[in-house]
């Protein structure tokens, strides 16, 4: 039924990213754990719930060895799992399927 409800396959990631929110009423930077990871988006935990449609700025870790990976997208959904919320981002731009090859490889 759902087949095709996403434009890209996610993969699971084992990643670092820092949030920075990008609306006037705030400008904190989050340390999250990201865990799934598409040419479109992402899927990551964080210890407090982020609005819908709140525009980031994501600062994710690609590599051990301190490479990075500057990307702008907004909050699409953020669920309670407990005592933490997974939160899901799209993209403003989608990442290039060969520099995505290299963020998952």
């Amino acid at each position: 039924m759902f087949n095709h409800y996403r434009k890209y396959q996610r993969y699971s990631i084992c990643a670092k990213a820092f949030i920075t929110r990008q609306d006037e009423s705030v400008s904190e930077r989050l340390t999250t754990q990201v865990t799934t990871i598409s040419q479109g988006g992402m899927g990551f935990y964080a210890n407090e719930s982020l609005e819908e449609s709140t525009p980031v700025l994501i600062e994710l870790l690609t590599s051990e060895d301190g490479g990075t990976e500057i990307l702008e997208g907004k909050i699409v959904s953020s669920c309670s799992t407990g005592n933490d919320y997974f939160v899901g981002i799209s993209f403003a731009r989608e990442i290039s399927y060969d520099r995505f090859v290299e963020i998952i490889g």
